[in-house]
Parts: C-alpha cells; structure tokens; sequence
C-alpha cells in the first residue's frame, strides 16, 4: 500500500490566507467604488482573481464578507490614543495623518457608514456599535487630557468627543470630494480653535 504525499506544513494555510488577502483588498475597492449593495460578489472575485465560489468558501456570504473587512480595517480605531506618544491631542493628529495616507479605505468606510444608517442594512449594528464604543473610549481620552493639561476644561467631556469625532468625519467627506483639500491641516486648526496643547 503506498501512502499518498503529505502536503508541505504551510502550503495550504499560506495559499488560503493569499486567497483571504486577495478577496478583502479586492472588497474594499469594490464596495468603496460601488458600496456594499451596488457591489456584487462577481466584481469581488474578478478582482482578486478567484471565484464567487470561492469567496462563498473563504467567507460564507457577501454579508459576512463585509464584516471580517470592516473588521480588519477598524481593529479598534478608537482607539488606543490615551496611550499614543505624546498623550491624546497626538495621537489624533496621527490618526488624521494616518487616514489621509489611505483614501480608499476612507471613502469605503464612509460609503459604508452612510448606507449603513438603513436599520436593514448588514453593517448598521456594527456602525452603531463602533460609534458607540469610539464615543466612549474618546470621552474617557477627553478627560485624561484634561487632568494632564494637554485640553482646557469646557463643555461636558462626551459633548467635546462627540465633537471630535463629527469633526473628523466631516473632513473627511470633504477631503474624498476634493483631493487638494488639506485634512491635516484643517484639524490642526481645530485643535487649536479648542485650545488642545
């Protein structure tokens, strides 16, 4: 009796985590182009180079799809800046830095987060959870910039985050409709108009 050849350890995981890369860089320019429901599985799998089947294979579902990529981008965004050097002001200014380095996945999560304000929608739980948990990790970096000097006292720490965030936000819709518009330097105004350090 001969015993078949065994697979190397790693081919089959590596060629499958390929495939997962391939399907979610694929996903997000589609959906960041045509967001989630004017995206179809078919110009996903074009675009990474395999078949609807195989996204069905790797992720289950177009829903479920949409979720490991929102996911994978969002890793927490809000983020560990109560920790970032330099304390929290800085850490917003790297995260704006950071999002103007990566224009498509911005305009995909702004698509997305607009499409997802419809309660059918299958990303609308996890925007109103992201927002959610975003909202309360900025309020507590608020008040810690605060007790350390870098924020002047004010209005209410979740009301000055709520503001933080919406700032944000809205530069960026302004900066995917006019690429020469400067985000980084409009929020540094900001800042500054707050009395951040």
């Amino acid at each position: 009796m001969t015993s078949s050849p065994k697979r190397g350890p790693r081919g089959p995981y590596h060629s499958g985590r390929e495939a997962r890369r391939a399907i979610l860089d694929a996903a997000r320019a589609v959906f960041a182009e045509h967001g989630f429901r004017g995206g179809v599985l078919r110009d996903v799998a074009v675009r990474a180079g395999v078949s609807a089947g195989n996204i069905i294979h790797h992720f289950g579902s177009k829903e479920a799809l949409l979720v490991a990529l929102l996911e994978q981008r969002d890793v927490g965004a809000g983020m560990e800046l109560r920790a970032a050097p330099g304390g929290f002001v800085a850490g917003l200014r790297a995260l704006v830095r950071r999002n103007a380095a990566d224009r498509d996945m911005i305009r995909l999560f702004t698509t997305l987060a607009a499409e997802a304000t419809a309660p059918d929608h299958p990303a609308h739980d996890f925007f109103r959870e992201r927002y959610a948990s975003v909202s309360r990790e900025t309020t507590t970096a608020v008040r810690a910039a605060r007790e350390e000097g870098d924020l002047p006292s004010g209005p209410p720490a979740d009301r000055l985050a709520a503001g933080l965030i919406a700032v944000m936000d809205g530069l960026q819709t302004r900066w995917l409709l006019d690429p020469d518009f400067d985000m980084v330097a409009a929020f540094d105004a900001h800042l500054e108009a707050i009395g951040a350090g």
